[in-house]
């Protein structure tokens, strides 16, 4: 009870919120939240709820992204929310693992925004996210990127020289870098490393491969630099991965 009242001090504060509410009721194939401070949710439409596998808004209100998904992914999240209120910068259409798919092979698409009071004073964060299909079947509205994005989701083992990569766009390098840094928030050499993750996860998660194998088997070059990608992207080292997702 005391967090409902709070959460109506919340809202208060905010200066317009007819933009969000409008998002949420425009976009219902999106994902729509705000967060307090905390990072416990105030406002989410439906999709957003459904992630969180529960029935309605009101069972995740006060909660937080911890309660809901497994730690690698919510520590993600919520680190992206604090950098967003710190820095007061939004982030736009960057990439993360979907927070509904069960072995985290699925992507979304994000943006975050800080929310400010009447006085603009930074009190929480806002976003929006939708899935990308999944890895290995990437939406094909991304204009003259389609053919790199479909180049490196087909053949993410292999080494890409991203000039040439660039050229069979139409774009320079620094056209298709730019280009590519506007639609998913990363550059194209970071978008492969996470579709190798994610490729990854999968293997750890159905197989007992050893771990040097899945990363020679995902386009890592040796266990190390797989190991150190692993957890910059989960979260979490990958034999902690296999350990919370393989039953015991």
């Amino acid at each position: 009870m005391n967090f409902l009242k709070n959460r109506q001090k919340f809202l208060a504060q905010i200066d317009d919120l007819g933009p969000f509410l409008q998002l949420m009721d425009l976009l219902p194939d999106v994902g729509f939240f705000m967060k307090d401070r905390r990072g416990r949710f105030i406002l989410q439409n439906r999709r957003a709820y459904e992630c969180c596998r529960v029935g309605s808004e009101m069972e995740t209100l006060g909660k937080t992204d911890r309660e809901f998904f497994p730690k690698d992914r919510a520590d993600l999240y919520m680190e992206g929310d604090q950098e967003v209120m710190r820095t007061g910068k939004p982030i736009v259409n960057a990439i993360q693992p979907s927070p509904d798919a069960p072995n985290g092979e699925e992507l979304i698409i994000y943006s975050k925004v800080p929310v400010r009071d009447k006085d603009g004073r930074i009190i929480g964060v806002a976003g929006i996210h939708r899935r990308i299909d999944n890895l290995r079947a990437p939406p094909k509205a991304f204009g003259r990127l389609s053919r790199a994005v479909d180049t490196l989701h087909q053949r993410f083992r292999e080494h890409h020289d991203m000039v040439d990569l660039a050229a069979s766009t139409g774009l320079s390098r620094s056209q298709f870098d730019r280009h590519f840094q506007r639609l998913f928030g990363t550059t194209p050499h970071e978008y492969l490393l996470r579709i190798r993750v994610h490729h990854a996860s999968d293997l750890l998660e159905r197989t007992s491969k050893t771990i040097t194998d899945i990363a020679l088997e995902s386009g890592f070059y040796d266990h190390s630099h797989f190991s150190r990608t692993f957890k910059r992207i989960m979260g979490v080292a990958p034999l902690g991965f296999r350990k919370r997702h393989q039953p015991a």
